[in-house]
């Protein structure tokens, strides 16, 4: 596993580092400072992968690289800034889908008003046993006599 970056706190302040890239990003809180982290890496990112389009571009012109090159380039901005981002979140034991409020908002019937959807439907039982009270267990003041 390579480590990308890492978040740290230090006199009452938070900072984000990551070294191939030379950037440092310092602020009064964790989801600031990884905001502002994931922005510039995004931005940053994509300007490389336009510059490498370019390039290839202007290399196919003067013959010294291939269509496929360029192709390649090409599919590569798409599939990786053309996406919604979407990750797996695991929190203790169970997992999550995230996805960003761009796509949670086309996705609103899946999320609701959540930023996070639970992977696995704790609710799905082999028997119909969800949220049902075993037998002789007493719930004072519900009326359970169904």
């Amino acid at each position: 596993m390579t480590e990308i970056g890492r978040l740290s706190q230090a006199d009452g302040q938070y900072e984000f580092r990551d070294p191939s890239r030379n950037l440092i990003v310092r602020g009064g809180h964790p989801e600031w400072v990884l905001m502002a982290a994931a922005e510039v890496i995004a931005n940053t990112a994509r300007l490389e992968a336009e510059s490498l389009l370019e390039e290839l571009s202007a290399l196919m012109e003067f013959e010294a690289a291939e269509p496929i090159d360029v192709d390649s380039a090409r599919f590569s901005l798409k599939e990786r800034f053309e996406l919604i981002p979407q990750c797996i979140v695991s929190l203790g034991t169970m997992d999550y889908k995230w996805a960003a409020a761009e796509g949670r908002a086309k996705k609103a019937a899946e999320f609701g008003d959540q930023p996070l959807k639970r992977v696995h439907d704790m609710s799905l039982t082999r028997s119909d046993s969800f949220l049902t009270n075993d037998p002789g267990i007493s719930m004072p003041g519900l009326d359970v006599s169904e």
